[in-house]
């Protein structure tokens, strides 16, 4: 029987009966989304979160003669061995901090502890093994997989038992960390120009491309390689990037960025192979114009090479280059092969990005180390479409043997790279920096 009101109920008795079914609608409507976060939700976005993981920050050496570098040294030298490999870069501004060689602040509760680095690493097969800031104060080297090691807890304004978004218990995991690329310049691969070092091969034979490149053992499985561009404008997401991305994955450096050698020398500490990316003339210049040393189609060699040698000092520890535009460019015939014809001499490797395949066949002709990406994995920045393409890179891979993705330094496609790198040793695919791939 349909239920009906009483024209002569009271309001108070109607309204507490609206009040009830309504109530009783909201129940229904939160169990049904609770459940479809059950089965359909992502465990590892799961919040809150209750611990923070420091990634490791390698400080680089500093230049001979630069100040401070008296200073650095006595502190690198006061460090446990190994240990400057993978303590943190530091602490929030008015918050202390902990340096090797000095003491190690007081150890939260192990209960405390566990539960923070289970939270971070998960409790599969291998549980997570965790030690306190003074036993990592002793450590040789940085934490293997499976494990995790407190850096600094009582980082915060907070006690040292609390476990805070902000600070306090701070965890590092296990087997992110990745061996330092040597720091540049190495010895006889650069020769002064008029705007500072640049590129040569030396006398035995060496180059750029192969004392720079990122260290590579084939495992016969199909290979993925990711480039990451349009990096040091933007202080937050290059350090994101450096930090957060694993060590096979290739950064490419806008030249124009402010301190271009200190983010190169980061980025090669973490791991990362690096290029720098080289302005080239688009269809719609000068109205689309990518900056003051961009390679022009009409420019005279002499000046195109002006300009390329410009761009090419402005920083060393690159093993090659990679177009930023350029499809008018490539269509230049003598001037593309011209620019071509000095980074073959000079020892560099060419990527094309993929917007100009031209540039890759003009590379290739001029005997230039290089391959072309088969496809950006962020033309489209949205969650969804750079995991899109990142299947595609791997059905490619598998298909053809080897496939290289081109992205821009988006927090968006730094995120999605980072997620799916994870989990490509278990569908059998090999992550490779992209000099690997090139030829």
């Amino acid at each position: 029987m349909a239920f009906a009101a009483s024209l002569n109920d009271k309001p108070l008795t109607t309204g507490l009966r609206h009040l009830g079914l309504s109530l009783a609608t909201l129940c229904a409507v939160s169990a049904v989304v609770a459940g479809a976060v059950q089965v359909l939700g992502d465990a590892e976005d799961a919040g809150p979160h209750r611990s923070v993981e420091v990634t490791r920050y390698v400080a680089p050496p500093p230049r001979a003669g630069a100040p401070g570098a008296e200073a650095a040294d006595t502190v690198s030298n006061s460090a446990p061995r190994g240990l400057e490999a993978w303590f943190p870069w530091g602490a929030d501004a008015g918050q202390s901090r902990w340096m090797p060689g000095t003491p190690a602040p007081p150890s939260p509760d192990a209960a405390v502890i566990d539960s923070a680095a289970k939270e971070v690493l998960g409790t599969g097969p291998q549980t997570p093994t965790v030690t306190t800031a003074a036993e990592a104060a002793s450590a040789e080297a940085a934490p293997g997989a499976g494990t995790a090691r407190v850096l600094a807890p009582g980082f915060s304004r907070t006690t040292a038992t609390e476990i805070d978004p902000t600070g306090g218990v701070r965890v590092i995991r296990g087997g992110m960390a990745a061996a330092p690329l040597p720091a540049a310049p190495l010895p006889g691969l650069h020769a002064q120009g008029p705007g500072g070092l640049l590129p040569v091969v030396a006398a035995d034979g060496r180059s750029v491309f192969s004392a720079y490149r990122r260290p590579f053992t084939d495992s016969g499985r199909p290979k993925v390689a990711i480039v990451v561009g349009g990096l040091g404008l933007n202080a937050r997401i290059t350090e994101r990037a450096i930090e957060d991305l694993p060590a096979d994955v290739t950064l490419a450096f806008v030249p124009y960025a402010d301190n271009l050698q200190g983010w190169i020398d980061r980025a090669r500490a973490n791991g990362h192979e690096v290029m720098i990316e080289i302005p080239m003339e688009p269809f719609d210049y000068p109205e689309n114009d990518p900056g003051p040393q961009t390679l022009l189609s009409s420019a005279p060699a002499d000046e195109n090479g002006r300009r390329l040698e410009f761009l090419l000092a402005r920083a060393t520890g690159y093993f090659g280059v990679t177009n930023y535009l350029g499809a008018r460019f490539a269509q230049a015939g003598e001037a593309t092969s011209s620019v071509m014809g000095l980074l073959r001499r000079r020892g560099v490797g060419f990527l094309s990005d993929g917007s100009a395949p031209a540039l890759g066949v003009a590379a290739g002709s001029s005997g230039v180390r290089t391959a072309s990406a088969d496809r950006s994995v962020d033309q489209r920045p949205s969650a969804g479409d750079v995991s899109s393409q990142l299947g595609a890179l791997e059905a490619q891979a598998t298909q053809r043997g080897s496939a290289i993705g081109f992205g821009t330094g988006y927090s968006v496609t730094i995120e999605q790279i980072a997620r799916w790198s994870r989990d490509l040793e278990r569908k059998g695919i090999q992550l490779a920096p992209v000099s690997a791939l090139m030829q």
